[in-house]
């Protein structure tokens, strides 16, 4: 898989630096992402999603529970599983996660740096409620599996799976036991958590921790709606106000989204063969304006750094200040762990609505 990714990234670099466009044309990067993250959603592969924790919520209450618990519609559930996010009472994320349907009732997947925060939530809600949760992380791994045939396999003792839809051929979770690897058909090959990561970062897909900051991002700006993981006429649950009326105000400023990082000295998007761990950086984004480019009233807190795999990142980035970029009005900087400085070239995920 590595050799695939440098290969694909060798014929991308070629094409960019081929088109050499002005700055008005800030696009160039897009469709060459889009390339790459093709190249890697051909290859029939599966990885272990690391850091990835399993709660168990079972008994004759626990549909309706966790109705009232999450974002998403239990609806959604009964193919296998969802995508959903859990919130603080004031409408932040404490956590994205995936709800999957099982015997005696659901599975639920959380990264696990917060999944104490959220049974704690789980058990201090419950009250009268017929459920019974438990922390099961010791007996069950996730794996993501994808390639041109994933929605037609099956894994032989998976306890749960669902189809994971947050955004086009991310392909499938599976809820395996903890000692066991998915057995799947012989053309699927194991990747490392790396490649996993960065083929999520290209796609503009936010998860964990980094991106869902625990009890301060909001759900739409991380996207939470885009990838399928709200539903907005379910009724009442933990944290729906904000949710609500910011949707129907129709006003989102800030969006999560990809970015490719690179030497001050070289357009990032012609950095697309830079070794997988090539930038350490500082958590932080800003938006350089040109000279003759219109200032804002006030100054403006710089962008903020989720997911990084190699020269890769998520970002959390002003839609206007994005305008603005793909104009050549301005440009985006981080800093890297020694204090230099690193060129950002953002854009938007073609999945997104337009």
């Amino acid at each position: 898989m590595l050799t695939t990714i440098r290969g694909a990234r060798a014929a991308l670099t070629a094409l960019g630096r081929r088109r050499q466009l002005s700055t008005a044309s800030r696009r160039i990067h897009a469709p060459s992402t889009a390339e790459l993250s093709a190249a890697l959603d051909a290859q029939a592969s599966y990885a272990a999603a690391t850091g990835r924790s399993v709660i168990s919520v079972s008994g004759g209450d626990a549909s309706a529970f966790l109705q009232g618990m999450q974002c998403n519609d239990m609806a959604r559930a009964s193919e296998g599983g969802m995508f959903t996010g859990f919130l603080t009472p004031q409408g932040r994320t404490v956590a994205d996660a995936f709800v999957y349907t099982v015997a005696d009732g659901f599975l639920v997947e959380v990264d696990e740096r917060v999944s104490a925060r959220i049974l704690k939530a789980l058990q201090f809600y419950r009250l009268r409620a017929k459920v019974a949760i438990r922390d099961m992380s010791a007996e069950y791994a996730v794996w993501s599996v994808w390639g041109p045939s994933t929605p037609t396999i099956t894994a032989t003792g998976a306890a749960a799976g669902a189809e994971d839809r947050r955004a086009p051929q991310m392909g499938q979770r599976l809820v395996m036991p903890v000692d066991r690897q998915p057995s799947l058909p012989v053309q699927f090959e194991e990747r490392s958590g790396c490649e996993a990561k960065m083929r999520r970062i290209l796609k503009g897909v936010a998860e964990g921790a980094d991106d869902f900051v625990s009890g301060v991002a909001v759900p739409l700006e991380c996207n939470l709606d885009y990838m399928g993981g709200v539903h907005f006429d379910k009724g009442c649950y933990v944290g729906q106000e904000l949710t609500i009326r910011t949707h129907h105000r129709g006003i989102v400023r800030k969006r999560l989204m990809p970015l490719l990082l690179g030497p001050m000295t070289s357009p990032a998007c012609a950095d697309l063969d830079a070794p997988l761990a090539d930038f350490s950086v500082d958590g932080h984004v800003a938006c350089v304006r040109a000279d003759d480019a219109p200032r804002p009233r006030r100054p403006q807190a710089p962008g903020r750094i989720g997911s990084v795999a190699g020269n890769a990142a998520l970002a959390l980035l002003r839609l206007d200040d994005v305008a603005s970029y793909e104009k050549g009005d301005v440009s985006f900087e981080a800093v890297a762990a020694d204090g230099s400085r690193i060129s950002a070239a953002p854009w938007m995920p073609a999945w997104w609505p337009q």
